[in-house]
């Protein structure tokens, strides 16, 4: 089984992070960043095993980033609030090393 590394881990949360600032700077591209974003997280149930329902999480939050990504007037402040939490449990969830 592969494992994930601290660098993947900063990666991964570096990604969501940048999630927001797109949001917040309404960027143009978006919606392909998240939608790349989604297939990247859809590919690490190859990888970890038994964290199905932590993939799941992510990738709900993702989907409605998606869907967000889309509307003229998003609610930054739950994005915000949904891309922290995100954070969080990506620190939870992925400790190097498991």
């Amino acid at each position: 089984m592969i494992k994930i590394t601290n660098e993947y881990v900063e990666y991964l949360k570096g990604n969501f992070f940048k999630c927001l600032c797109m949001f917040e700077n309404k960027e143009s591209n978006l919606t392909t960043f998240i939608d790349s974003l989604i297939y990247e997280v859809y590919g690490l149930r190859y990888v970890l095993e038994g964290k199905e329902d932590f993939l799941i999480i992510l990738l709900s939050r993702l989907e409605h980033f998606y869907d967000d990504s889309k509307k003229e007037n998003p609610d930054i402040k739950r994005i915000r609030r949904e891309v922290f939490n995100s954070l969080n449990l990506i620190d939870k969830t992925l400790k190097v090393g498991d």
